[in-house]
Formats: C-alpha cells, structure tokens, sequence
C-alpha cells in the first residue's frame, strides 16, 4: 500500500463562543493524517513532498478530497494548512489557484516554520499578496513562534484575517502566564483589525477566562477533537472514500 492510500483528512472546528452555552463552529481546520488518526512523522510527511511526482501525487489527491467536501458542505468554511517552504516551490501556485477553484469556503492558514532557511521579510509579503489575489482569506498559525514573530504579524497584517496563538506552545507556563500572552495577542489583533484564535482550550475554566479576557474564538480538546472531515459529509464507514 502506498503512503498516500494510508491517509485520511482530519478537521478540527475553531468555535465562536458566545457564552459557555453558547457556542458554534465557524470554520474547520484540515489536519492532515494517517488513517486512524496518527500524526505523520517527520520521514513520512519528507516522502509525501520530496519531489515533484511525490508532491503532485499528494496534492491531486488532496484536491479531490476537498472538491468532495465542498460538494457535500458547500456552505462550511475550512482552512488549509500551507507550510511556507512551500513557497519555494513554483508549482504551489497551480495547486493553490485549483485549490480556489473546489470553492469560496476554503481558506489557507501559513504554519509556522523554525528554519533560518526560509528568510527574507519583505519576500514573506509578497507571498502572502500573491495568495491573497487569488481570493484566499489568509490566517497566520502559532503566532510568537518559528517564523510567525510579532514582526511578522506587524508588517503583514494588511494580508491577513485572523491569527492563530497556541497555547500548547507555553505548556510550561504557568497559568497566569498563558492569560497575559493571550490578552497582548489580542489587543494587537484588535488594533489590527484581525481576529484572533486561542488553540489548546484543554478545560472549561481557561475557555471561561479567555471568554471574559475578549477571546471569541477558541480551539482545542475541550470545544471538541480532531475526527475525520468525511463525518462533515455524512460519511461514516468509510462509504465517501
């Protein structure tokens, strides 16, 4: 069996929260996953992109995965991951103008990358209006982290719609720490004009907090676990493969 017949689109919802009781999924991040539900590893996730067969392979089936959604859901949103290493490969551009074309609901979210190699401030923009032309609402993931500094988000808010702060990445802060982090990112998201999302909502009192501290959006374990897209389709055993 090859890499990609083993796997499998996962999403995890991003929800608006009103209150507690109040609380609806906006959007969808797409996960990319071996059936079952596994992370890749490093290795596996090199072979579905170390060349340009490899690549296309994986993003045809991608694609056809996502037309499929669309199809089905034609009027929820969900965003794909972009890995900024990406950009260095020209034929990104046909993958992500046929990605525009599956539909208006689908976003792209840029991940954060910890590699020096990808450099160049000014080019990172130019990127990221590229993809912005084509039609894409832009949201930049694990903000204070790798590549997505607070530089980052300050020269290239005009480009964006929403950032994304994990608090995963601060699982060795103590509590306090992780709400005054939270609060500084958004009051520059307000200032911005961009929304903010607060993934690694593990428990109901940090979702309490961060609701009473202004955060929305929320993502995480508590709202709700990665479970494969198809289930979005209806699809239960297997029978939209």
């Amino acid at each position: 069996m090859g890499l990609i017949e083993q796997l499998e689109l996962y999403c995890q919802p991003i929800y608006q929260v009103t209150t507690l009781g109040e609380a609806q999924p906006c959007d969808y991040e797409v996960l990319l996953r071996k059936k079952g539900g596994r992370p890749l590893l490093p290795q596996e996730l090199y072979a579905t992109t170390a060349t340009t067969s490899a690549r296309q392979a994986l993003r045809q089936w991608m694609l056809a995965q996502l037309a499929h959604f669309a199809d089905h859901q034609p009027r929820l949103t969900i965003d794909v991951n972009i890995d900024p290493w990406q950009f260095h490969y020209p034929d990104v551009w046909d993958y992500l103008a046929q990605l525009r074309q599956v539909g208006p609901q689908i976003n792209i979210e840029i991940t954060e990358r910890n590699e020096s190699s990808f450099d160049a401030a000014a080019n990172f923009g130019r990127l990221l209006a590229r993809a912005q032309n084509l039609g894409f609402a832009i949201s930049l993931d694990d903000v204070g982290s790798g590549y997505n500094s607070l530089q980052a988000v300050i020269d290239n808010s005009t480009y964006l719609s929403r950032i994304k702060f994990s608090l995963l990445l601060f699982q060795r802060r103590d509590q306090q720490s992780k709400l005054l982090f939270a609060r500084a990112w958004q009051e520059l998201a307000a200032s911005r004009n961009l929304d903010l999302v607060v993934e690694g909502i593990e428990d109901q009192l940090l979702a309490e907090t961060l609701l009473k501290q202004g955060c929305h959006y929320q993502q995480g374990f508590y709202w709700q676990r990665p479970f494969p897209l198809k289930k979005l389709c209806g699809c239960q055993n297997g029978d939209c493969d």
